[in-house]
């Protein structure tokens, strides 16, 4: 048996030192699915993280939102935004320190990484009311699409295999060459990773069958060839954006209220 294959137990390792924002998400997006959602339910979920809180209320208060002041508390900060907005705001902040990093096994600086993984889960949630489908299931499903090549990244170099080098090429798509590395594919990995903390299916299932929809369950259909196709929209999004600090989308020459905008405004917030 090859000594890279990734198991289960190599998982519960990497998993201890995610960020503690992380488990807000799926309680999170319940609510917001719901019907009856309150404005003090979400802030207490938020309040979970004081960190978290404090860059919501930071964001809330943004130019971006045409404000450019301070907001001086997380139900401030919640009733301003509005509940998706909220929700789309946290998921990025809660999971941006795990997105944000370099995957070298992948030769994808951090930049790259965390763009490509806001990227899709904007143009998700843009084309998801045209499908029937929940703006923020979409959102939550793009954001997190990729999360399995985090963990494969950190068990290559774990058990001493960092001169591995996967890319996307056409004779061998990404997915099977680490299906024949360590056994499973970054799609099945964050499956597993993404039922640990608890996600239902409707996140769960797309992610896993990204590249073969065909083969997913029929409930959850045409959420993953939404993102099977949101991820070449992200890609080329991410590929005409500006490289990192430099400065406001305006003066990067980025039209306002794009994508690309919107992905540069995260950024700021997050310095």
């Amino acid at each position: 048996m090859s000594s890279l294959l990734l198991c289960p137990a190599d998982l519960e390792t990497y998993l201890r030192d995610l960020p503690v924002a992380a488990a807000v998400l799926p309680r999170l997006q319940m609510l917001l699915v719901s019907d009856e959602t309150y404005v003090d339910e979400v802030v207490e979920l938020v309040r979970f993280d004081p960190a978290l809180a404090a860059q919501v209320m930071q964001a809330a208060g943004s130019a971006y939102y045409g404000r450019a002041r301070d907001v001086t508390s997380l139900d401030e900060a919640v009733a301003l935004l509005g509940l998706r907005e909220a929700y789309r705001v946290t998921a990025a902040f809660a999971m941006s320190r795990f997105l944000n990093t370099p995957l070298r096994i992948y030769g994808m600086g951090p930049a790259e990484y965390w763009r490509r993984s806001l990227a899709c889960a904007l143009v998700m949630e843009l084309q998801a009311p045209s499908r029937g489908l929940d703006e923020c299931v979409a959102y939550t499903t793009g954001l997190l699409h990729a999360i399995g090549m985090v963990l494969i990244d950190r068990h290559l170099r774990a058990v001493g295999d960092s001169g591995t080098l996967l890319r996307e090429l056409p004779a061998s798509p990404l997915a099977r060459q680490e299906q024949r590395l360590i056994g499973m594919s970054h799609a099945q990995v964050a499956g597993l990773v993404l039922r640990r903390w608890n996600f239902g299916a409707e996140v769960v299932a797309p992610i896993e069958f990204q590249y073969e929809p065909a083969r997913a369950p029929a409930a959850h259909a045409p959420m993953t060839t939404l993102l099977a196709e949101a991820r070449t929209t992200a890609t080329e999004v991410v590929r005409n954006l500006p490289p990192t600090g430099r400065g406001s989308a305006e003066a990067a020459g980025v039209e306002p209220g794009s994508l690309g905008a919107k992905i540069l405004a995260l950024e700021a917030w997050l310095r």
